[in-house]
């Protein structure tokens, strides 16, 4: 049995290359950059107006007030798209719209609202903010500026400047596909009916939404009866995935088979057991340059197992730079009574009041419960060895959902 550091390290250092693919930017949500992005373009291209009104030589209209109104003749009205064609003069003005590019000559612009419309002519009622409302080219993204760069998850930010640079098929990094199968004779479908001494398979699906939350491409290989060969024939049916996720059989009982399937397999055993709880039987190897990891088939230690050692893992082959998982420093909502010598990680719900991070303990942390995952955003760390804890004391979670 290893610390949890060293198992998760054990992984890393053995996780296969993830392939890359150009992709149109519509199919690009949730996938991750494989290349660094660098502007060909300023932006703005060009000096552009933020909002309707009229362009103007601030020097004209410096002492504008509404008792003493400068007016200027309009000579062009410039709307977004368009390209202005007379240059502004000393008492003159361009009417212009939101997005168009400033004309040649102006240094200023005057919201539609400071101005009004009399004998032809336009007043300007104040100058205030007018030499500010101009956009100047290249003021958000200069040419040649590194503006994403790989690593970098895919979401509505990203995908508007790929957009804006012109960028319509980045490269990004296939999702890694994640082959899950739970093990036991005891094991139903979801839509089987109940069988005396058999329960229905829950670990799959939860995996299968764990496995998309960190970046990969669940792949349900089923569930198979605790039989050596059924489990080598449902696994080789899917041959050469990155990674491989079973559940159940990891323990030292008479029918866990998945030390035998490892010996069978000539797998090379990276770690057998972790010190951790809930999820301490974790049998983890490489085979054939793939990882297969065997987790709990506890349904709460499975996913417990899942989210502090296959997550990252995943994330990583899925090319994030930011692949580890997020910790923070929380105050304790409540008292921590029970006692282990083995490190703890519960199910918690976090938030925040007045500027400070609480984590709730939730109830029903048995290994085979499922009804606080409901509720979860976070897992809670309970130290080995730990001696009551009191309400607000500091201890450090995982934040699950941010």
């Amino acid at each position: 049995m290893i610390l949890l550091e060293d198992a998760l390290n054990l992984l890393l250092d053995h996780i296969p290359s993830c392939n890359t693919l150009r992709l149109p930017l519509e199919k690009c949500v949730g996938r991750v950059l494989a290349e660094d992005i660098t502007s060909t373009m300023d932006f703005p291209p060009f000096n552009r107006s933020p909002l309707d009104g009229y362009a103007v030589q601030i020097a004209d209209i410096i002492h504008s007030s509404p008792e003493h109104p400068t007016r200027l003749t309009q000579i062009e009205a410039v709307p977004a798209g368009s390209v202005p064609c007379k240059i502004v003069s000393s008492g003159q003005a361009t009417r212009i719209m939101t997005g168009a590019k400033i004309p040649e000559g102006a240094d200023a612009v005057v919201r539609l609202e400071d101005t009004s419309f009399v004998n032809g002519q336009i007043e300007i009622l104040t100058a205030d903010k007018a030499a500010t409302n101009i956009c100047s080219q290249g003021e958000e993204i200069s040419i040649n500026e590194k503006v994403l760069t790989k690593g970098t998850l895919l979401e509505e930010g990203a995908l508007g400047l790929l957009a804006m640079l012109g960028c319509h098929n980045p490269l990004v990094f296939d999702k890694p596909k994640v082959g899950i199968l739970a093990t036991g004779s005891e094991l139903l479908s979801p839509s089987d009916a109940m069988e005396p001494g058999k329960i229905r398979d829950s670990n799959s699906y939860m995996l299968l939404a764990q496995v998309l939350k960190a970046g990969g491409d669940p792949i349900l290989l089923g569930h198979v009866k605790d039989d050596l060969s059924s489990i080598i024939n449902k696994l080789s049916a899917q041959p050469d995935l990155p990674v491989y996720i079973t559940t159940g059989g990891a323990s030292v009982g008479d029918y866990d088979f998945m030390e035998r399937l490892f010996h069978e397999l000539k797998i090379p055993i990276l770690f057998k057991g972790v010190a951790i709880k809930p999820g301490m039987p974790v049998l983890a190897g490489v085979w054939n340059h793939s990882l297969l990891i065997a987790l709990s088939g506890n349904p709460a230690a499975s996913s417990v197992s899942f989210e502090v050692l296959a997550s990252p893992v995943i994330r990583k082959i899925s090319g994030l730079s930011q692949w580890k998982y997020k910790k923070s420093t929380v105050k304790l909502c409540g008292v921590f009574k029970k006692s282990s010598p083995t490190r703890r990680f519960i199910w918690a719900h976090w938030f925040i009041k007045e500027g400070t991070v609480f984590a709730e303990p939730l109830s029903y942390q048995g290994n085979g419960m499922l009804k606080s995952a409901l509720k979860s955003n976070a897992l809670l760390e309970i130290p080995a060895h730990n001696l009551p804890i009191e309400d607000g004391a500091e201890l450090e979670a995982i934040l699950l959902h941010l």
